[in-house]
C-alpha cells in the first residue's frame, strides 16, 4: 500500500518543505472510495495546497501508466471553468454505494477547513489560483510541459521534481520556495494584503553607495559596490539550465561539495573573496534606471522582491556564505542593468555574458556550452544540430539513451549526446571539406534555402541510417545498447565515406521518412545498399577493441578496414586521422 501512494508522500513532503499546508484526499487515511470533485465538470482533485493567498488544486499520479498526456489534458480540461478562486465549487463523492462514515467525516472536515481558509483570505487578499499536475516519476515531453505552462497549467514531472529536490538538497528551503514562486510566475507583491501597495510595486531597501559605469553605451550599465550577503540573499536567484523548469536558464547546478570545500578551505581563513560576484538586475522587475538609481547621490536601492537579482558569475562563492551561515560577511558585487526595452534581448545578453566569462575563465560543462551556443547564435552549427538531435531523442535508435541535460543535473545513466556529436564530427558534417587532397561534399549540397527543411533532411538521414544499423546489429545478435558513444561516433564519421561512394543514395536517405518500412523498389534498394556495407563490420569485434572511450578515430579505421576487405572502393582511407590510418594498416 505504501508503494501505491508513494507519489502522495512525495507531494506531502514537497509541500511541507515549501511551507504550504496540504490536504491529500487520494490517501490511505481516507481511502480510494472517496473522491474530491470539482462540480462544474466533475473533475477529480487529489490534493489542495494552501499558502497565504495561493490556492493550488492538484492531481497526483505515479506516472507509470500509459496515455499520461491524455490524463493531464483531461485534468486541466475539467478545471477550465475555474478562472479564479471564487469559482471553486468542491464536493465529496463516493465511488461506491457503501457508506464509509469515519473516512467521510475526515474528508468532509478537510474540505470544511479548505473552504474556511478560502473565505478568510478573500477578505484580505487577492487570491491566486494554481492548477498543478504532479507526476514526479514520469519524464514528459519538454514541448508538452512548456506549452501547458504558457497556458498557466503547471506540470511537475520527473525532471522538474528532481530539479527542485536538488535545490533543496544543495541549498535550503528558502531557495526552493523562491524557485517554486518563479516557476509559477508569482511575485512577492502578489502575496501582499489588499491595500498594502496600491501601485503593486515592491518595497525598497535602504540605499547603497555605488560606482556607475556604462559597459556598453545606452545598452548595459554596471554598478560596483560592497555589501553584506544578508542584504540581498532574499532576492537572489540563479537561472539554471533545467529546461522544463525555465527556458531562460543558462547556469549549471550549484555543487554542494564545492560549497563545503570553499567553506572549509577558504572562508575559515579569509573573510571574503578578492573578486566580484556578477549579478544581473532582473529585467522583469528593474525596468527604468531612475526607479532604483539616484544619480545625484550615486546610490542604488534594491526592490524587496524575491528572484529580482540573477547571479551571472560567482554562484559558488555567494552560496558558500549561505551554506556556511556567514551572511554577515561582506562581498564585492558588480550589478548589471540591461537597458534594452525588449526583455528577451536582455536575457540573451545575460546568456552571452555568462558564456563569454565562463568560456574564457573556466571550462564549463560541454552540454551547457553547446546549448548556450545554439541559443545565442541561430546560424551556428550547434543551433542546427541541436534541433536535429532533439528530434532524434524522441524515437528510434537514440530515444531516451542520450541527454542534453547539464552534467550536474543528470540522475539517469543516459550518456551525454555532446560526446556523440563531438566524436562523430557532426558539427562539420554540413560543410564541404578537403582532407589530404580528397574533397568530400557536405550535406549542404543537398539543402534548400529553408532551414527547417534542411533540419528534417538531416534528421531523416540519421534516423534511417541508425535504423539500418540497429537492424544490422540484430542480425549479429547484438543490441543498440551495446554500442558506446565511441562506436556511434565512428559510424557517424563513416557518413563522409558514404557521401564519397554514392551521393544519390545519401540524398534518398535524407528525403524519405522511415526508408526501411517503404515498399518502393528504389527505396528498398537504397536501404539494402547501406545494409550490405554495414554488415561487413564485425560489431562484436569493434565493441571489444581495447581503445579509450574517446578514440573514435581508431574505431573508424577498424570499421573501414572491415569494409575494404570486401569493398575496397568504398569511401577513402585518406579521410582517416593518423591514429585511424595506423589501426587501418594493422587491423
Amino acid at each position: 500500500m505504501k508503494k501505491r501512494y508513494s507519489a502522495n508522500n512525495l507531494l506531502r513532503t514537497f509541500a511541507q518543505n515549501l511551507g504550504f499546508k496540504v490536504y491529500i484526499f487520494d490517501d490511505p487515511q481516507i481511502g480510494p472510495e472517496i473522491k474530491l470533485i470539482e462540480k462544474s465538470k466533475d473533475g477529480e482533485i487529489d490534493a489542495v495546497m494552501l499558502y497565504k493567498n495561493i490556492v493550488c488544486l492538484v492531481s497526483i499520479t505515479k506516472g507509470y501508466g500509459k496515455n499520461l498526456e491524455k490524463k493531464i489534458e483531461r485534468f486541466f480540461e475539467k478545471l477550465d471553468k475555474i478562472a479564479s478562486v471564487s469559482d471553486i465549487k468542491l464536493k465529496i463523492e463516493l465511488s461506491t454505494k457503501k457508506q464509509i462514515s469515519e473516512k467521510m467525516k475526515t474528508a468532509e472536515k478537510m474540505l470544511k477547513e479548505i473552504y474556511k481558509y478560502i473565505e478568510n483570505i478573500q477578505k484580505e487578499y487577492n487570491p491566486i489560483l494554481v492548477k498543478l499536475f504532479f507526476c514526479p516519476n514520469k519524464q514528459l515531453d519538454e514541448e508538452f510541459v512548456n506549452k501547458k505552462q504558457r497556458n498557466y497549467e503547471f506540470i511537475i514531472d520527473k525532471d522538474i521534481f528532481e530539479y527542485f529536490q536538488e535545490v533543496l538538497l544543495r541549498l535550503d528551503k528558502r531557495f526552493l520556495f523562491n524557485d517554486f514562486m518563479y516557476f509559477l510566475g508569482i511575485k512577492k507583491v502578489d502575496l501582499e494584503k489588499i491595500g498594502t501597495s496600491k501601485t503593486r510595486k515592491p518595497g525598497r531597501t535602504t540605499p547603497f553607495k555605488v560606482d556607475r559605469l556604462e559597459l556598453e553605451r545606452d545598452k548595459i550599465i554596471m554598478y560596483s559596490l560592497s555589501l553584506r550577503v544578508e542584504d540581498i540573499v532574499n532576492y537572489v536567484t540563479v537561472l539554471r539550465m533545467a529546461r522544463k523548469y525555465d527556458k531562460k536558464g543558462f547556469q549549471r547546478m550549484v555543487k554542494a561539495t564545492r560549497l563545503k570545500k570553499i567553506n572549509e578551505e577558504y572562508l575559515s581563513k579569509n573573510e571574503t573573496f578578492p573578486s566580484n560576484i556578477i549579478i544581473a538586475l532582473n529585467p522583469e522587475i528593474y525596468t527604468k534606471e531612475e526607479d532604483f538609481y539616484d544619480s545625484e547621490n550615486g546610490e542604488i536601492t534594491f526592490f524587496d522582491e524575491f528572484n529580482s537579482l540573477i547571479i551571472i558569475d560567482g554562484q559558488h562563492r555567494f552560496f558558500s556564505f549561505v551554506k556556511g551561515g556567514k551572511l554577515n560577511r561582506y562581498i564585492l558585487v558588480t550589478l548589471i542593468f540591461f537597458r534594452e526595452e525588449d526583455k528577451e534581448e536582455n536575457y540573451s545578453l545575460m546568456d552571452k555574458m555568462f558564456y563569454k566569462i565562463n568560456k574564457t575563465q573556466e571550462r564549463i560543462d560541454p552540454n551547457l556550452s553547446f546549448i548556450l551556443k545554439a541559443r545565442i547564435d541561430p546560424e551556428s552549427e550547434e543551433n542546427f544540430w541541436y534541433a536535429v538531435f532533439k528530434k532524434l531523442d524522441k524515437r528510434g535508435f537514440f530515444a531516451n539513451r542520450f541527454s542534453f541535460k547539464e552534467a550536474t543535473m543528470k540522475k539517469t545513466p543516459q550518456k551525454s549526446i555532446i560526446s556523440v556529436i563531438t566524436y562523430g564530427g557532426v558539427l562539420r558534417l554540413n560543410k564541404t571539406c578537403k582532407i589530404k587532397g580528397v574533397q568530400v561534399d557536405g550535406l549542404e549540397t543537398f539543402y534548400s534555402e529553408n532551414k527547417n527543411d534542411n533540419i528534417n533532411f538531416a534528421y531523416n538521414l540519421l534516423k534511417n541510417y541508425f535504423d539500418i544499423i540497429e537492424k544490422t546489429l540484430h542480425t549479429q545478435r547484438l543490441d543498440k545498447n551495446d554500442l558506446t558513444p565511441r562506436e556511434i561516433g565512428a559510424l557517424l564519421r563513416l557518413i563522409r565515406h558514404f557521401i564519397l561512394s554514392d551521393k544519390e543514395k545519401i540524398r534518398k536517405m535524407g528525403e524519405i521518412k522511415n526508408i526501411i518500412k517503404s515498399n518502393n523498389k528504389e527505396h528498398k534498394e537504397t536501404a539494402k545498399y547501406f545494409e550490405e556495407i554495414l554488415k561487413l563490420i564485425s560489431f562484436k569485434e569493434v565493441i571489444e577493441l581495447e581503445y579509450p572511450t574517446s578514440n573514435w578515430a581508431a574505431v573508424e579505421g577498424y570499421m573501414l578496414k572491415n569494409i575494404h576487405r570486401s569493398k575496397p572502393n568504398f569511401g577513402n582511407k585518406n579521410l582517416l586521422s593518423k591514429k585511424g590510418m595506423e589501426v587501418y594498416d594493422n587491423a
